[in-house]
């Protein structure tokens, strides 16, 4: 046990989190022992210790009940809440904070780890505080739960998740409601005599800090059997240590990339995974050592002695979403031959790779390739396929075991292709296998070969090997691909130099031939490409797979290379004619190098892609394309025009004085100060000459401002007194321009008092639906290097469905610089928020318009709105255009 803080200990130190007093959570303790919900225990020596499960009943009773004797019967409620089903297209409630931010590659940040999906708000409950008491998960709730919500005036709770969504800083909520049948708490049934008190009833947040903290003091079990940790803790704790391992080498960097790559690359798997999957789990298949799964794809009119195909998948993929990237059952069914998926287990890896550097599963009769090749024999008996067409093929991890079954199994392999893999016992443990994979491992071909002669005692023949490899690949070194070349090349008796080299879709393709001029060993360098397998999704023949994170669209599909190589193309050899050919080799006239070598004048058909011969040894270069995986930073405004350009760097290298604006070499800003005053003499509320002066920065200094013009001129006696908001028309002669904001003066809620913006809009009541924005503007002068800084509080409540919105904005020249969008929920900052920095060098020396924004969006007659209150605006480096006119 860890911790081993008491119950009554525990109930004492969350009431002092909560902020409740300790005799409340006493009772409530008491009344959850006496309502049979947790067994009773002394209070002294042998007291139960806090659970997770029992500190989550305790937080709901504190948080749901608005009475203690409603303490039990809220548990039972909240606790049983269900999971809200997701609305058509993903859409979930959600707050996005900010403008849209391009990252490197194109693509979002890694998606969330915690997954407690189907699972009541109770049982969620317990299994985050029980990731927050651990340590090895601690963090992993610090980064992804934004909070816990619930709402005392309706059985309805979300917990809250903060994660990156199109670019942006996003809050998604999971909403928790009644099942179907069930009733609602006493209190709030009519039915059953209950009332609703607008003082007891309302919403009540524990942010993901004070979860953190509630969980630190709970007792989790030596043996750790919660699923969640299962699943989870252990996992994470040993990408931890992988993580210290490999932050101790030169490439310690590249790991924490490929870590946070392999992240997003197991979101789209797990989506896969809960999909219905063309696959089918097998058990039973042997003794299966390496405690491996074994799943099948058998097509439809499966002829007799089929050819099988071994489909290994990479790391954080499974046997569902590798087959689904790489389109292999669509090539089966098209072709006509089995396949076999085995699936490594988390138990066994922490990022599901195949353990291909583990001498214990890299070895014949060992691990895991005894556990595939007992699935190779269940397949091949079961179903009569043809024993002497078995192959294999994988991608990372996947490539890296598929040379291990080569190796250690040649007699049962006619074939295999690597796709971004390593040489066979490039490693030996872990650290090895990183050196390998981010620096790559030099060998003579000799030494390489004698490492595939000493697997096993075979003597030939040996299978043959495609090797695919993108040049732009950071994950596996693409000098991998020429070691494993060099190896396979020394075990076949083959040259170094290729036989024939050629385009194949504008990517170099070499072809090594043996005695008979049947191909070996081909090579595939695909130009531009990041980690993963090459794809070219479609609906076409040559066709097939889906693009994702390791699946790269770039006009070639290996899947259809592959079969190709292997002679798996019955259709394609029918309509060729081709001659029978023995297991474990192909002729040249059969394939991609027989098309360039003899028949290299005939036009593409229109369901195979064009082949360019290229004499052998020629060069093979061509200028690196941008691959599929790469995304291009996004700006989110317009590119200046030429002219723009040069104006604006005449401007910065002044081109464009101070003293022709009548500013001299005073500092750019807003003078607000000098702005009220004017438009208070316009007014007639100012006598000229009385103008208050200031020495304070230029920028827009709401506080104080309008009250020190109005006691200027007499119009208020003192800060005591509290007004209205000025008069639109006052708010116009400011040089603000707009509708449905006021200038608040003399208002205790304001930031420091005094003055303040507040921007109200709402759709959904008074018989208006649709988009409702209010807006007000001015406009500025920005110099160099221009920063927005100001302070806010925001109400937006948008809590009516998944598609009603309320949103503030701030707005330079129409393109959003700061935003909070509610969708489906409700956002409030209760204190003021200030956002200092505010990047606007974009906008820097030139004339542009200041928006502020409230928006609302309702699409049925239920009200959402949007409130702002917005102080402190200083912009840093601008001048008022309104206040120089």
């Amino acid at each position: 046990m860890v911790n081993r803080l008491a119950r009554y200990e525990f109930s004492e130190r969350l009431a002092d989190l909560l902020g409740e007093s300790r005799r409340d959570l006493r009772f409530r303790v008491t009344l959850m022992v006496t309502g049979g919900l947790v067994a009773p225990g002394p209070r002294g020596r042998g007291s139960p210790p806090a659970t997770p499960q029992y500190a989550a009943q305790l937080l709901i009773g504190a948080m749901a009940a608005p009475q203690q004797a409603q303490t039990v019967e809220a548990i039972r409620c909240y606790e049983d809440l269900r999971p809200a089903a997701v609305a058509p297209g993903g859409n979930t409630p959600r707050v996005l904070f900010g403008p849209a931010v391009a990252t490197a590659d194109g693509k979002d940040q890694p998606a969330a780890t915690i997954c407690l999906d189907g699972m009541p708000f109770g049982e969620a409950l317990a299994q985050l505080l029980e990731l927050a008491c651990a340590e090895e998960t601690r963090a992993i709730v610090a980064g992804e739960l934004f909070g816990v919500w619930v709402n005392r005036g309706c059985p309805v709770a979300s917990l809250q998740f903060s994660a990156w969504w199109q670019g942006r800083r996003a809050v998604f909520s999971h909403t928790y409601g009644l099942a179907p049948g069930a009733a609602p708490p006493a209190w709030l049934d009519p039915q059953r005599g209950g009332l609703v008190d607008p003082g007891l009833f309302h919403t009540v947040f524990l942010p993901v800090r004070k979860l953190i903290e509630i969980g630190s003091l709970t007792t989790l079990s030596d043996d750790r059997s919660s699923p969640m940790l299962n699943k989870l803790g252990h996992k994470m704790a040993a990408i931890a240590n992988m993580a210290k391992l490999a932050a101790k080498t030169p490439h310690g960097s590249r790991w924490e990339k490929l870590l946070a790559t392999l992240a997003s690359v197991k979101a789209w798997s797990d989506q896969v995974d809960s999909q219905e999957s063309r696959l089918h789990e097998v058990s039973g298949f042997g003794s299966n050592p390496g405690e491996l799964k074994m799943c099948t794809y058998l097509p439809e009119g499966l002829p007799a002695n089929a050819p099988l195909v071994v489909v290994l998948h990479g790391c954080t993929q499974s046997a569902a979403s590798y087959n689904k990237g790489s389109g292999w059952s669509t090539v089966a069914d098209r072709h006509g031959f089995a396949l076999l998926f085995p699936q490594q287990q988390w138990n066994n890896n922490p990022l599901r790779c195949f353990n291909w550097f583990r001498p214990e599963d890299n070895e014949r009769d060992r691990g895991e390739p005894q556990s595939i090749v007992q699935m190779v024999d269940q397949m091949v008996a079961e179903h009569g396929l043809d024993r002497r067409r078995v192959y294999v093929t994988g991608t990372s991890s996947g490539g890296a075991m598929t040379t291990v079954m080569l190796a250690s199994y040649p007699e049962v392999f006619a074939g295999g292709a690597v796709i971004a893999g390593v040489p066979y016992r490039t490693a030996k443990g872990l650290q090895e296998g990183l050196e390998s994979i981010f620096q790559g491992r030099s060998r003579s071909a000799e030494e390489w070969g004698a490492l595939v002669r000493a697997a096993s005692t075979h003597q030939g023949p040996w299978p043959t090997l495609s090797v695919w490899h993108g040049d732009a690949d950071t994950a596996v070194k693409p000098i991998n691909a020429e070691e494993l070349i060099k190896q396979w090349a020394d075990v076949h008796g083959l040259d170094a130099k290729p036989s024939i080299e050629m385009r194949v879709d504008g990517y170099p393709r070499r072809v090594w031939l043996g005695a008979n001029g049947e191909e070996l060993i081909e090579s595939y360098t695909i130009t531009g490409m990041s980690h993963g397998a090459a794809l070219d999704p479609g609906p076409e023949p040559h066709q097939c797979g889906t693009a994702a994170p390791f699946f790269n669209a770039v006009g070639i599909s290996s899947t259809h290379r592959i079969a190709d190589f292997w002679g798996l193309l019955g259709e394609r050899s029918a309509s060729t004619g081709a001659p029978e050919q023995a297991p474990g080799a192909r002729r040249a006239g059969s394939g991609a190098a027989a098309e360039a070598a003899f028949d290299a004048a005939a036009a593409p058909t229109g369901d195979e892609p064009a082949v360019e011969p290229m004499a052998a040894g020629a060069a093979a270069a061509e200028p690196a394309r941008e691959s599929a995986t790469r995304g291009r930073p996004v700006d989110v405004g317009e590119p200046p025009t030429r002219e723009e350009a040069a104006a604006d760097a005449r401007k910065a290298r002044g081109g464009t004085s101070d003293e022709a604006s009548g500013t001299g070499h005073r500092a750019m800003g807003l003078d607000v100060h000098g702005i009220i005053s004017a438009s208070l003499q316009a007014a007639g509320l100012l006598k000229p000459g009385n103008r208050p002066r200031s020495s304070a920065p230029l920028g827009i200094d709401v506080p104080g401002i309008i009250s020190t013009a109005l006691e200027a001129a007499g119009v208020l006696k003192g800060g005591a007194q509290r007004s209205g908001p000025f008069s639109p028309e006052t708010l116009r002669s400011a040089g603000w321009e707009g509708a449905g904001w006021d200038l608040l003066h003399d208002d205790p809620r304001a930031f420091r008092g005094g003055s303040m913006l507040y921007g109200h809009a709402s759709s959904g009541d008074s018989g208006a639906v649709g988009a409702r924005a209010q807006a007000i503007s001015r406009r500025l002068r920005l110099g160099p290097r221009p920063e927005l800084s100001y302070v806010r509080r925001l109400d937006l409540n948008a809590a009516v469905n998944d598609y009603t919105s309320a949103s503030f904005r701030v707005l330079v020249d129409g393109i959003v610089v700061d935003e909070v969008t509610a969708i489906g929920m409700v956002h409030q900052e209760n204190e003021w928020l200030r956002q200092s920095a505010v990047d606007l060098a974009r906008f820097a020396n030139r004339e542009v318009t200041l928006t502020l924004e409230v928006a609302a969006y309702s699409n049925i007659y239920s009200t959402v709105y949007a409130k702002a209150w917005v102080d402190q605006v200083t912009i840093s480096n601008a001048v008022d255009v309104a206040a120089h006119c």
